[in-house]
């Protein structure tokens, strides 16, 4: 099985999905927006901002790819994450 990149402990699909460059390409827009659906609801008025870092971060989801997807988004996120 191929582990996450540590920038996916913190970042949300819709986010990478929207933001990083050669998503679609990969052909990973799709599968990465469907996964908003699962997302847990977060009361934000009752959390700080450091409560809320890692939910619903791609790690979370990372058993709804296959390893060829968890490859390629590997790939992006050594070119895309800070």
């Amino acid at each position: 099985m191929v582990n996450p990149h540590e920038s996916f402990e913190v970042i949300r699909p819709d986010e990478v999905a929207e933001c990083w460059s050669g998503v679609l390409s990969a052909g990973l827009y799709e599968p990465l927006w469907q996964l908003v659906q699962h997302y847990q609801d977060i009361d934000k008025e009752d959390n700080g901002p450091h409560d809320v870092i890692g939910i619903n971060s791609v790690t979370s989801f990372w058993s709804h790819f296959d390893d060829a997807q968890r490859a390629k988004l590997n790939e992006l996120a050594e070119r895309n994450s800070w």
